[in-house]
């Protein structure tokens, strides 16, 4: 297992170090990362939004939008309209009997007429009072605001100058709660219109850095205290509550916003107090009637304003309160505040973020980057992919079982950013290493393994190694008989093209029966079994291989006789047994080769074909491992060099192709040779006599009575085995 790490080494270090600096990016904001990754995060959360993943509750309370919009300003004349034109409105909407009217509007002083101001003595450098006339029209607007339950709106702003005074319904802002940015300026509307107003609140929408707004603050700090927004005066006045609740909490030391509540409404917020704007991108939750169909009374569905909260507003675009939002481009900021008062009338569809919700993340981001760190250096790529997709998949359905079954919203991207990250880093990774792999492994093996093995080969390199390692394999030793005086009477090209012949022959067959070639020397041919491929019947594959090459050689024999020799004849030697494989060499050359007392065995077998005038020799290691071929016992020896003994046999061929002759010769050479293991030499002499008279040319036989001859007159000790011990190699 740690192997896996050591080799895995780079992309741990790399994805371990992306993982900090992403972990520490996002907790310690503001920076490029955060930044960057916020956007997107923004970006996903529009589309969720798009696409319905949404807030999808039903209101309970319907809401309608008066709109001054083109066609108001073109009928109506432009805003800002004279105060009779503006009572007519509220007095036609308040005939209606509505719950609440909400004033998304500023007002002038007065009428447009000629102003005075303060006496220079009661000015500063940030602040002068305005006075003017008070006309009728001032008090019979203020007369009509105070006949219904109007809620009207100031303004805050960057700048450094205020107008008016802000209203006295504020509440004072904990001491010890962490402040965010605080506005310089407002503008308020005259006095005459604030007192006549049953609730007042700000009626800023405030966009993110991107310029979209997704958020409303439900109340505003300036100078120690805190003025509600427009949508939370409303929603509070329709209630029919005095006062709301402010709720904080602490963590890690920190006092900060946790909510606010009105009456049974619980309202969670965010650090800042704000909310995510409850916008639907199917049906709104409000209706729109133009204003100037409240001015004429031709509208047949004014009956909707009786027990509605009724929002006074302009879409016009001189007006400029268009906004950018995740479903809209161009928004009448009179709309949010009707999603933002729909919301805080049923807290049930706002979702929540927490202040735990970046802890939750970094914990979150956390295990991903442990989990992955552990799991990928034990996969290959297709499993990094598939793993790669279930944890993104896992990650994805639990944030959105969170958004819609607890209202909770947590980020998405960055866990998607990280689970990417580790799943691409770890596949670039392997396959690199597995095309370097390849590589070497062809480069490797391609001239010395059947192609059916390369193909193996690439398909599991894990399967492969190229450390020395000790394993049970065949080998087989093939050389030409007299193939030096051959040389010396052929020419240097005729010998060229008689050894490629042969050798691109010996090869074909070889590759046929899944061996590898260790190596050509002159006109000797070695190969092994069972490696690099575990091959289960080496040793069968070995032996039928070895029939192959005797039989190409009786094929070849035309072909050989063009260079002007006669038939070739092959001696081979095969032995099975435990061997050392690998790469193997110096830093100049290496190569993938087999050594071991087993192979120098294989090797002195070989060499014994000429003795024993067969062309293929065995040892009982390996025939005990070839169901289905027929073996022909050739004597028990001991090689030079070596102590053990062994028993020698010739494949004759496979058991379902041999002819009865030759069947009945093998039975009477087997019975042969238990009669001369057991000094019964008579009817061993016997038998081995009778093969002669079936085929004079069997050597094997008239080795043997020469033998038997030989041993008659001795006197053998009891441990006679009859090894015979060879003294040269």
């Amino acid at each position: 297992m740690w192997q896996k790490y050591r080799e895995h080494t780079p992309e741990i270090l790399i994805g371990l170090l992306f993982s900090i600096v992403l972990i520490v990016a996002l907790a310690t904001p503001p920076n490029p990362i955060a930044h960057v990754l916020e956007r997107a995060e923004m970006a996903l959360y529009d589309l969720r939004l798009r696409l319905g993943e949404g807030f999808v509750a039903e209101p309970n309370t319907p809401i309608v939008i008066i709109d001054i919009d083109e066609l108001s300003q073109k009928q109506e004349g432009r805003w800002p309209w004279t105060r009779d034109r503006v009572v007519t409105l509220i007095e036609r909407i308040g005939a209606k009997e509505p719950a609440v009217i909400v004033l998304d509007v500023l007002f002038g002083l007065t009428e447009p007429q000629p102003v005075e101001t303060a006496p220079s003595s009661q000015c500063t450098a940030d602040y002068c009072p305005i006075t003017s006339r008070i006309t009728d029209e001032d008090r019979q607007l203020a007369a009509t605001f105070a006949k219904y339950d109007v809620v009207s709106g100031f303004l805050f702003h960057s700048g450094k100058f205020v107008t008016g005074a802000l209203p006295a319904t504020a509440k004072p802002q904990p001491d010890d709660v962490l402040n965010f940015q605080e506005p310089t300026g407002y503008a308020t509307n005259p006095p005459l219109l604030q007192q006549a107003s049953k609730a007042e609140g700000f009626i800023n929408t405030y966009l993110g850095d991107d310029g979209m707004a997704r958020r409303l603050p439900l109340f505003q700090a300036y100078d120690d205290f805190l003025y509600p927004s427009l949508a939370l005066a409303a929603a509070q006045r329709f209630l029919m509550e005095k006062d709301w609740q402010l709720h904080t909490a602490s963590m890690a030391g920190q006092t900060f916003y946790a909510g606010i509540s009105v009456g049974n409404k619980n309202i969670p917020t965010d650090q800042a107090g704000n909310i995510l704007i409850p916008f639907n991108a199917g049906k709104a939750p409000f209706s729109v009637i133009s204003a100037t169909n409240i001015m004429r009374n031709t509208d047949n569905t004014l009956d909707s304003l009786e027990g509605a909260i009724v929002i006074v507003g302009a879409s016009a675009i001189l007006l400029g309160d268009l906004k950018t939002t995740p479903i809209q481009t161009e928004m009448p900021g009179t709309f949010i505040h009707a999603y933002a008062i729909n919301g805080l009338l049923n807290p049930g569809m706002l979702l929540h973020e927490p202040a735990w919700g970046l802890t939750a993340e970094l914990l979150l981001l956390g295990a991903i980057a442990l989990l992955t760190l552990l799991m990928y250096p034990q996969c290959g790529p297709r499993q990094l992919l598939i793993g790669g997709t279930f944890f993104a998949l896992i990650i994805t359905v639990a944030n959105v079982w969170v958004w819609r079954e607890q209202q909770i919203r947590l980020d998405l991207l960055p866990s998607l950013v990280l689970i990417v990250f580790l799943t691409g880093l770890f596949v670039i990774y392997d396959l690199l290493r597995e095309n370097r792999t390849r590589h070497q492994l062809q480069y490797l093996f391609g001239q010395y393994v059947p192609p059916a093995h390369i193909s193996r080969i690439l398909e599991q390199p894990q399967a492969i190694t190229f450390a020395g390692e000790k394993r049970e394999m065949s080998v087989l030793f093939a050389d030409l008989h007299e193939f030096t005086s051959i040389a010396e009477r052929l020419d240097t090209q005729t010998l060229k093209h008689l050894l490629n012949s042969y050798l691109n022959a010996a090869t074909e067959v070889i590759f046929h029966n899944s061996g590898t070639i260790d190596k050509y020397i002159g006109d000797m041919v070695m190969a092994f079994w069972n490696a690099p491929l575990r091959e289960p019947h080496h040793a069968r594959q070995a032996v039928l291989c070895a029939m192959g090459l005797r039989k190409m050689l009786t094929d070849k024999a035309d072909e050989f006789r063009q260079f002007g020799i006669t038939p070739l004849q092959l001696g081979i030697g095969i032995n099975t047994g435990e061997m050392n494989v690998g790469d193997m060499g110096s830093d100049h050359r290496r190569a993938y080769t087999v050594l071991g007392d087993a192979v120098n065995l294989a090797a002195r077998i070989e060499s014994l074909t000429r003795f024993y005038a067969v062309d293929i020799l065995v040892s009982e290691h390996t025939a005990a491992q070839c169901q289905g071929i027929t073996f022909r016992t050739i004597d028990r020896v001991r090689v030079k060099g070596k102590r053990e003994t062994v028993l020698l046999y010739q494949p004759l061929g496979l058991i379902a192709e041999l002819s009865p002759a030759l069947q009945r010769l093998h039975e009477l050479h087997e019975r042969a040779m238990r009669c001369y293991w057991c000094r019964d030499w008579e009817h061993a002499s016997k038998l081995f006599a009778r093969i002669l008279i079936e085929s004079p040319d069997e050597h094997i036989a008239g080795m043997y009575l020469q033998r038997i001859a030989a041993l008659i007159p001795q006197s053998l000790p009891d441990s006679w085995d009859g090894v015979y011990e060879h003294r040269r190699k």
